[in-house]
């Protein structure tokens, strides 16, 4: 007697446990949430001890007991590493998506970069060029001489060599430190100066 109401009792159990991991798979199904998850791993745990007590309890002992648990356990735990891995997955392919929207933005900044460097290397070349151009027109001028007496018509004379110039002659500019100035041939030749042949 006591062995037939100790198995319906553990009937009760197991058909209690059996409501209870219905319950919770559903809610797991729904929500995705760890706490359920629980509630449904341990339903599940009871349900198996409820069934492992009928078949002890009536003394037909097969491998479903310890077999059963141990597939069960393992399907749930796979099912569970199945989806935290699909969660990582999905977070690392945004992360990778991410990674590669920035590695192209740097890409754009960078060529960018280039591009003003060349143009800046480029225009400080070219202001160096302007810049040395007219220092080669000086030095030309300088090696024609850097006074232009064109238009005063004055004589001009040169201390070193004592021979001055009149307008229109090939000397007749040279560099100022050089020059002296005279109103007449007159005062040129008063002066110790020779006119230039040419």
């Amino acid at each position: 007697m006591e062995n037939k109401i100790g198995g319906k009792g553990m009937i009760i159990v197991a058909l209690i446990a059996a409501l209870i991991v219905i319950f919770f798979a559903v809610e797991v199904l729904k929500n995705h949430k760890n706490r359920y998850r629980i509630g449904l791993f341990s339903g599940i745990m009871v349900l198996l001890f409820a069934i492992g007590g009928l078949v002890n309890q009536n003394q037909s002992p097969t491998k479903f007991s310890q077999v059963a648990v141990a597939k069960t356990i393992k399907k749930v735990t796979a099912k569970d590493k199945y989806q935290i891995a699909k969660k990582e997955n999905v977070a690392l392919v945004a992360k990778k998506k991410k990674l590669l929207k920035q590695e192209r933005k740097l890409k754009r900044q960078k060529s960018s970069i280039v591009k003003q460097e060349a143009a800046a290397q480029a225009n400080q070349a070219a202001a160096q060029t302007q810049d040395t151009q007219p220092t080669q027109s000086q030095s030309q001028s300088q090696s024609r001489g850097d006074m232009n007496t064109g238009d005063s018509k004055q004589i001009v004379g040169n201390v070193n060599s004592h021979i001055y110039h009149v307008p229109g002659q090939s000397g007749y500019n040279m560099n100022s430190k050089n020059a002296v100035y005279f109103n007449t041939e007159q005062d040129a030749i008063n002066a110790g100066y020779r006119r230039a042949k040419r």
